[in-house]
């Protein structure tokens, strides 16, 4: 492993550390707070989540349809953008962790790297559609999410993502031709383990 990459892993374990001791802090506040204020560490905790560092392996291997129809040279789209979508929304992701009475320093660095700090590539104008489903008051599952939004993710081989964002024709052809493309609904993902 480089020096750079140890670097990155062990920043991951110090942030998700001393997150999980200020949400741990937090918690009496949170518990007696009025949902506005609620509301308001909810979205401080989401943001601290935005910027712990990625993990190596953060992505799930899933691709919308949309971004790889975009992502296709003969598409007419000149400059495509991908936005990494995350699995659950930071909001409910801190949210389930300030109400999880079992969090410790391991447990939030096993929970991010399992479940709150994967993402998925999805286009701009996807990641606009799936905000309304993804608030506290209507989310239910990332599946859910996906399917009330129109967006079908495709898992895709790891080795061929950065073809495919070079916009290689044969590449980006082999998952939008193929009849073995799964969308998110059939393949679930992992329920997250601390839930309220």
């Amino acid at each position: 492993m480089s020096e750079k990459a140890k670097d990155r892993e062990e920043k991951i374990r110090l942030h998700c550390s001393v997150l999980a001791e200020v949400i741990l802090a937090i918690r009496p506040v949170y518990l007696r707070a009025a949902k506005p204020q609620q509301a308001l560490l909810e979205t401080m905790i989401g943001a601290a989540i935005w910027y712990i560092p990625k993990p190596v392996d953060a992505w799930t291997g899933r691709i919308s349809k949309k971004a790889l129809a975009e992502l296709h040279p003969d598409s007419g789209i000149m400059k495509v953008r991908l936005s990494e979508e995350h699995v659950y929304p930071r909001k409910i992701a801190a949210k389930r962790l300030i109400q999880n009475n079992d969090l410790t320093a391991k447990g939030m660095e096993s929970i991010f790297r399992e479940e709150y700090g994967r993402l998925h590539y999805i286009t701009p104008e996807e990641n606009k559609a799936a905000i309304r489903f993804q608030r506290s008051d209507v989310f239910s599952t990332p599946e859910e999410v996906y399917r009330q939004a129109g967006i079908e993710l495709v898992s895709v081989e790891r080795t061929d993502l950065r073809a495919i964002k070079k916009r290689d024709r044969d590449t980006i052809e082999k998952y939008t031709k193929s009849e073995a493309i799964k969308s998110v609904v059939s393949i679930p993902l992992r329920a997250p383990r601390f839930t309220s």
